[in-house]
């Protein structure tokens, strides 16, 4: 019995790698191009990603009434595309809205949020699942907008922090197995995967600025090693928690959206924590003058 289950495991794992590749792949270069043309198509582009988030959000906290989740997606929306430099500028930064209005925004998305909770038990977590999709997303818009004020952009150690830990964590995990990380919670999840993952994070960062090296103004590779492990924790972190809020809900993934992948939670819920825990709190502190 045993022997027959790892055999259809054997016969079934390189389809699930092919698909999951592929759509990875489609991803990946769909990001590469909006962050390549940057400004307002990526704000526009994280801005839709967002919304879909928090539909996905609202949908394991079973939050009800059509049209107050509709107003809570539309709402977060919203909150992004008012910093896209194509407006006029009325907020002082060259184009587009002030991030005071645009956390005002949030901050109504969530007492919108908060207002379709169906039970207890989808109060505060539908709060907490969108304010992560909104904060983390707000973050991430600011750090290509404002990606000229730092010595290395933000998304630069970004991007190669969060997808080296997949891939680490992935086949690391598959490979040497062990002791699990957090069986209550995400029980294929172990310990070596987990390391592999900021291993892994650390090297393609690493490789990243190394071969942008001409086009930063990076102090050097060293200093920025501790970021990437940092980043690719906090990755990791948000990984459990949204795996955390599937397990409450009952759902194996946030959505369908992505064959292979899940949803939109799913593929970027390391972004939101890498980006909310990570970066979140260094470029809020730059952008307010603290």
């Amino acid at each position: 019995m045993t022997g027959g289950a790892s055999k259809t495991s054997q016969q079934t794992l390189p389809t699930d790698l092919k698909v999951r590749a592929v759509s990875g792949a489609v991803m990946i270069l769909i990001a590469a191009v909006e962050l390549y043309i940057g400004g307002s198509f990526f704000t526009a582009f994280v801005a839709l990603l967002a919304g879909g988030m928090v539909w996905e959000a609202l949908n394991l906290t079973k939050a009800v009434g059509i049209w107050r989740r509709a107003i809570a997606i539309a709402t977060s929306v919203l909150s992004l595309l008012i910093l896209m430099p194509a407006l006029p500028d009325f907020g002082g930064v060259g184009g587009g809205g002030p991030v005071w209005l645009s956390l005002l925004l949030i901050g109504a998305c969530l007492l919108i949020a908060w207002s379709a909770a169906s039970a207890k038990k989808a109060f505060p977590w539908g709060i907490v699942a969108t304010a992560s999709v909104c904060g983390g997303c707000l973050v991430i818009v600011l750090s290509e907008l404002r990606s000229d004020l730092y010595h290395v952009p933000p998304l630069i150690l970004l991007v190669p922090a969060v997808i080296g830990t997949d891939i680490g964590a992935y086949f690391t995990g598959r490979r040497l197995g062990g002791p699990k990380l957090a069986p209550r919670i995400s029980p294929n999840k172990t310990w070596s995967g987990a390391i592999g993952g900021v291993v892994s994070a650390v090297i393609l960062g690493a490789l990243t600025a190394w071969l942008l090296r001409n086009e930063l103004d990076a102090p050097g590779l060293l200093p920025l090693l501790p970021v990437l492990a940092g980043l690719s924790i906090c990755a990791q972190i948000g990984d459990l928690v949204e795996s955390w809020l599937k397990r409450r809900a009952g759902k194996k993934d946030s959505s369908h959206l992505i064959p292979g992948h899940g949803g939109l939670l799913d593929r970027f819920d390391g972004f939101l924590g890498a980006s909310l825990m990570g970066l979140g709190p260094w470029l809020l502190l730059q952008e307010f003058g603290v």
